[in-house]
């Protein structure tokens, strides 16, 4: 419901008619609709988001950015319903936000881990790993967001997947030149 609706419009009402269930039975499992989106949002993102962020043993770090960069547009375009109801519930309800943002720095901490290895080997050019990481989750974020959910850039008429793989290839582009590419002076 959430993903079709969007936090807002989603009532427990609509919930439970879904659910084919009453509407008292919701509450023996949720105190609201906040802690039903909650979970659901816990839920996804922990085992769909964390299972495309993370790396298979012996993968180098430029192709693991291509990996999680592909396993994450994989998993965010089907769910771009639950990516707007998510934005909407982070301005309605500190709680959601906070939830979101706890989720996310898991994520994003976890690729800063991996550019400060990097640097520390002399891989990358002079960055801070762990601002570097927060922008390029956010421009990947947002971009996503932006491409799917508000066809912005407008899709391609093309095969189905072929847009999803143009999508991966800039932001795989975009990533590798911030972290390993040369800043003009």
């Amino acid at each position: 419901m959430f993903e079709e609706r969007g936090y807002l419009a989603t009532s427990v009402g609509a919930i439970t008619e879904r659910a084919a269930t009453a509407h008292g039975t919701f509450y023996l499992y949720f105190k609201n609709k906040e802690d039903a989106f909650c979970q659901v949002m816990e839920t996804i993102i922990l085992n769909e988001l964390a299972a495309a962020a993370t790396l298979p043993d012996g993968v180098e770090p430029k192709g693991g950015v291509e990996h999680v960069i592909r396993g994450f547009v994989a998993a965010y375009r089907p769910r771009i319903g639950l990516w707007r109801a998510v934005l909407e519930g982070m301005l309605q309800s500190a709680r959601i936000r906070e939830i979101w943002l706890d989720l996310r720095r898991n994520l994003v901490h976890g690729v800063a881990g991996l550019l400060e290895a990097e640097c520390r080997r002399g891989n990358t050019r002079p960055i801070d790993p762990l601002m570097t990481a927060y922008a390029v989750a956010a421009m990947t974020e947002w971009f996503l967001f932006m491409h799917f959910s508000l066809q912005e850039p407008p899709a391609a008429a093309t095969a189905p997947g072929v847009d999803d793989d143009l999508a991966a290839e800039v932001l795989v582009d975009l990533w590798l030149q911030a972290i390993y590419g040369q800043v003009s002076v």
